[in-house]
């Protein structure tokens, strides 16, 4: 059992007046200042603790940022090599969506290091790292360590393509921003004029193989045809280094999967595995989203996985059906052991409630501290747990304003609970929980995971906006009471 029920944040839905929202402003910024002025000093302090010598370094190695585009600037001062883009960066975050500054200032990027240095093959790699930092938010190490090299290597025909070396750390990124550094990585080498990749059958042959034999854990796996669809037209060779501790047998040596060294790379590349599968494949309806919109050629391959997975609208007198698809792919990630809180669809489990309370942040929900309780101690705050909509995870945070679990007792009695005492009393009494209560999430993650919104549960507030507009149409009264 746990005690954090009694201390749980709120949903606050009463309308703010102007001077609590000024207050409330001014409040926010006092607070900013005092961390700015706090900070400042404890730079200060390790500054002059760090000149005395006694350390490797005489300057602190963490640089301050005030946002994102200075994190990015500072975290690749390495592969920029003087050139500024903070103010560049952050016009373009303050007039359009990240995505899309992500691939604008990559581009933008690159072709001002080519003008500069004349180097083809570094000013792609710090486009594009550029853009992969803007995606992960300039806090993760997936632009300096995910990307091993950026290579200029030749087809068959002796034309040049871009290759792209992806390792391990790509895996920080997540599906996303491993498809949009690919889509990147095109949009940099067409703006220079390097052509396109033509693979051999060989190297189509080779990453099939290695799907077979990669054994971590996939998203998703695509089969061998979506595979071969994918390397065939994707415009940019998805390389990587050696990851895995498995060879190679069939396609072990096999021309452009190779070293700087020329040595031949024979084992698995976990880095191909993680773009192709989670990232192209699984992020599809996300790229077709920027290809359509830039009207990006050679990408139009990947609409027939962004469909892939779609249910299809059943149509009935020429209406679409109201039916709201069950999304079973939680359930097929199941580790044994793992509790089941309810089945895809089926009555019982949780409700679907939209809205945050102060505890919910980014992919986190609101449980009544009730139906935590109920679980049997499963759940508490902080507990991942897989959800049918909009997907991936979310983290479990308490809120006692949305409802509690309704159970049926050994009396007959069929009640919700609504406090901690009442669950202590009746607990040895419940025969079976009919309904698990509310689940707190707000509409931004369907957005953020491009899933579509599906109505919620029928709630208090929704009765009340029903019960207002009846006695506002006394007509509606009698209506309603036949």
């Amino acid at each position: 059992m746990f005690a954090v029920g009694r201390m749980v944040m709120v949903v606050e839905n009463r309308p703010r007046s102007a001077y609590d929202m000024a207050r409330l402003s001014n409040e926010i910024e006092e607070y900013q200042n005092w961390l700015d002025e706090r900070a400042e000093a404890e730079y200060e302090l390790a500054s002059k603790a760090k000149s005395k010598g006694l350390d490797f370094s005489r300057e602190v190695e963490i640089p301050r940022a005030a946002d994102l585009a200075s994190r990015t600037e500072k975290l690749l001062e390495e592969y920029l090599k003087g050139l500024r883009i903070e103010d560049e960066l952050r016009e373009l975050l303050g007039t359009t969506d990240r995505e899309s500054a992500s691939i604008q200032i990559a581009v933008d990027v690159a072709k001002k290091m080519h003008v500069r240095d004349g180097d083809l093959r570094d000013a792609i790699d710090c486009g594009l790292r550029v853009g992969l930092a803007v995606l992960t938010e300039a806090v993760l190490v997936a632009p300096l360590d995910g990307i091993g090299a950026v290579r200029i290597l030749n087809n068959g025909d002796g034309s040049e393509f871009l290759s792209i070396d992806f390792c391990g750390p790509i895996r920080a990124a997540g599906g996303t921003a491993q498809a949009l550094c690919v889509l990147i990585g095109d949009m940099i080498r067409r703006e220079l004029g390097l052509g396109r990749y033509l693979p051999s059958t060989p190297e189509v042959e080779r990453v099939k193989e290695e799907f077979g034999l990669y054994r971590s854990g996939l998203q998703y796996k695509p089969p061998p045809e979506e595979v071969d669809v994918i390397v065939r037209a994707c415009p940019v060779m998805v390389n990587g280094e050696e990851t895995e501790k498995q060879e190679c047998a069939g396609y072990k040596e096999v021309r452009n999967i190779e070293n700087e060294n020329g040595s031949f790379r024979t084992r698995v590349r976990g880095g191909v595995m993680l773009v192709i599968g989670e990232g192209l494949c699984l992020k599809a309806p996300k790229i077709v989203k920027h290809t359509e919109r830039m009207q990006i050629p050679g990408w139009d391959f990947i609409s027939q996985f962004a469909e892939k997975g779609k249910p299809k609208e059943a149509k009935s007198g020429g209406f679409k059906s109201k039916t709201i698809p069950k999304i079973s792919r939680y359930m097929d990630d199941v580790i044994a052991g793992r509790p089941i809180f309810g089945e895809p669809g089926e009555p019982g489990g949780f409700r679907l409630r939209y809205g945050r309370s102060r505890a919910t942040g980014l992919a986190a929900a609101g449980l009544n501290p009730i139906s935590m309780e109920a679980a049997g101690g499963f759940i508490s705050v902080g507990t991942q747990m897989k959800i049918e909509r909009p997907g991936k995870a979310c983290a479990v945070t308490p809120c006692i304003d949305i409802d509690g679990p309704t159970v049926l007792l050994s009396n007959g009695d069929y009640r919700m609970v609504s406090s901690l005492d009442e669950w202590d009393a009746i607990n040895g009494e419940v025969v079976s929980i009919w309904d698990n209560g509310e689940i707190l999430l707000g509409f931004g993650e369907f957005l953020e995971n491009n899933k579509d919104l599906v109505p919620s549960a029928y709630t208090r507030d929704w009765w009340a906006a029903d019960l207002v507009d009846i006695l506002d149409h006394p007509e509606k009264v009698q209506r309603f009471s036949e």
